[in-house]
Parts: structure tokens; C-alpha cells; sequence
């Protein structure tokens, strides 16, 4: 869409914001899980397909590697 190869747009992309492309996504994708947690009742697999995850398993990985808990012990530490 923009007209410039995939390698080239990468390097721009960390050149403006500092991050990776992938790294800037996964941030955005945790940013509204977390939110997600804190404001709803879905159950975890809703909320890692809402932001993007097919696997909630995967999710809950990425989401402990990141936060250094799962979604599940997040929520009860955070919401209301």
C-alpha cells in the first residue's frame, strides 16, 4: 500500500517510533488486552481473539512473558 518494501518499511517504522514493527504491535495488542481485563467479564479465550489472537494459549504465553503473570491472575489483581 505505501509503495515500499517490506524491509524498507521496517527500518522506517523503528527509525520514527523506536520500536520494531512486531514488538509495536504485540504492545498495542497487551495495551487493550489489559484494558479488556480490567473492564469486562470475558472469559480470557474472547479476550485474546478481540485483540487479535486466534490461540488463547498463545496469548496467555505472550501475556506472562510480557506482564510476568497470566491473564487470569492479572484480572484479580487489577480489576475493580
Amino acid at each position: 500500500m505505501a509503495g515500499l518494501s517490506p524491509t524498507h518499511f521496517s527500518w522506517l517504522f523503528k527509525q520514527q517510533t523506536g520500536s520494531p514493527v512486531l514488538h509495536y504491535q504485540t504492545q498495542l495488542r497487551m495495551a487493550r488486552a489489559r484494558e479488556l481485563l480490567d473492564t469486562t467479564d470475558d472469559q480470557v479465550s474472547t479476550v485474546a481473539a478481540l485483540v487479535g489472537y486466534d490461540d488463547a494459549f498463545y496469548f496467555s504465553r505472550q501475556f506472562r512473558k510480557i506482564h510476568g503473570t497470566t491473564p487470569l491472575r492479572y484480572r484479580a489483581l487489577h480489576k475493580g
